[in-house]
């Protein structure tokens, strides 16, 4: 009788016979693995990091791709799914002027225009680096004072047009700076007192007006012809920046009031930026620009810096807000009494420093 069927303990582990090897009943002995067989776990890790470089290799070239194409950093890379809000970061900045409160830059930011309110009454010219390249002086038949406040670029032909409030005038030039024409904008509206200037992607002109018949916008078509009146009588206290979004929503900054009020193509107010102190309120707004995100830029002295939101014709029907950039001083990237901005195609934001004397450029 064993030790187990006596009740007793099992014998030691180190008396139990090993295992035998399988054998292969094709053959003679035990089954093996082959010297140069891999291993199945390796297999599998061998194909998860091809599987892993490929795709990395895939999100690498959509990158590429997508910068080469439109010359935008990733951030802009529409995701599906994914809403990233983001604000523009400081840049580099254009010296050489004196109280500028206007700006203007074409699509590819090969030249930018801001205008000098003191000292020469003139618009300088500077290419993408901020080297000055021409001026833009007012007509020497126009007597008086000249004080070029706005500077807005005609998507269509590139023609430069500026506001000369002391004069009351919109002159326009060609894009090297030689003196075109001024803007003549009808009986109708003979003594009236130009400010804000835009374009929309048509060519049609938008101009925000301080003096007769009543502060308003006016919009006229790329062949100067009056075409409607945003606003009413009263309505407007100090109407300053004006812009428009790729579907046609103008933007207002009613100064005075604090606020931002939005119209549709058709002249109907839609959406409404209160003055108030929480975040997102307004203050005492100047400039203001849409860009080709559907975001809008309005210069608020009030905090100097720049408010960022949605414009409506991203979904919404009041415009979301975003955030704010820019701080109070004279360092890089703060401001003192920002005016007017601008934004090419290549997510850069250019905003007139007005008592800085300079115009600051943020990027995406």
């Amino acid at each position: 009788m064993t030790d187990a069927a006596a009740g007793g303990l099992p014998a030691p582990m180190q008396d139990l016979a090993p295992m035998p090897t399988p054998e292969d009943p094709m053959s003679d002995g035990p089954i093996l693995p082959a010297a140069d067989e891999e291993p199945p776990r390796s297999r599998r890790r061998r194909k998860a990091l091809l599987v892993l470089l490929v795709m990395l290799l895939g999100v690498l070239i959509l990158f590429t791709g997508w910068y080469l194409i439109y010359r935008k950093p990733v951030s802009e890379l529409p995701l599906p799914g994914v809403t990233v809000e983001d604000l523009p970061h400081y840049l580099f900045s254009i010296y050489g002027l004196t109280a500028p409160t206007g700006v203007a830059v074409n699509a590819d930011g090969s030249r930018i225009y801001a205008t000098q309110t003191e000292g020469d009454a003139q618009v300088i010219a500077f290419d993408g680096s901020g080297n000055p390249v021409a001026t833009l002086k007012p007509p020497t038949d126009v007597a008086g004072n000249h004080v070029p406040v706005y500077v807005a670029l005609n998507p269509t032909n590139g023609e430069v047009y500026v506001s000369d409030r002391a004069a009351g005038s919109i002159y326009i030039y060609a894009p090297d700076g030689t003196y075109l024409r001024t803007f003549d904008p009808g009986l109708a509206l003979k003594g009236w007192a130009p400010l804000g200037l835009s374009f929309d992607t048509r060519g049609n002109l938008f101009v925000t007006n301080l003096g007769k018949p009543f502060q308003a916008v006016h919009e006229f078509g790329p062949d100067g012809a009056f075409i409607q009146t945003f606003g009413k009588a009263g309505e407007f206290n100090f109407p300053n920046g004006v812009a428009v979004d790729p579907t046609g929503n103008v933007y207002i900054t009613d100064s005075n009031n604090g606020r931002l009020i939005i119209f549709d193509p058709s002249g109907a107010q839609i959406a409404l930026v209160k003055r108030g102190a929480a975040a997102g309120d307004l203050g005492l707004p100047r400039g203001s620009a849409v860009d080709d995100a559907n975001r809008v830029y309005v210069a608020d002295i009030s905090i100097q810096g720049i408010q960022v939101y949605h414009s409506v014709a991203s979904g919404d029907r009041s415009p979301k807000y975003i955030g704010r950039f820019g701080v109070e001083g004279s360092a890089d990237g703060a401001f003192l009494f920002p005016n007017a901005v601008a934004v090419d195609g290549r997510s850069r934001v250019y905003v007139a420093d007005w008592r800085n004397g300079r115009i600051q450029v943020w990027s995406y």
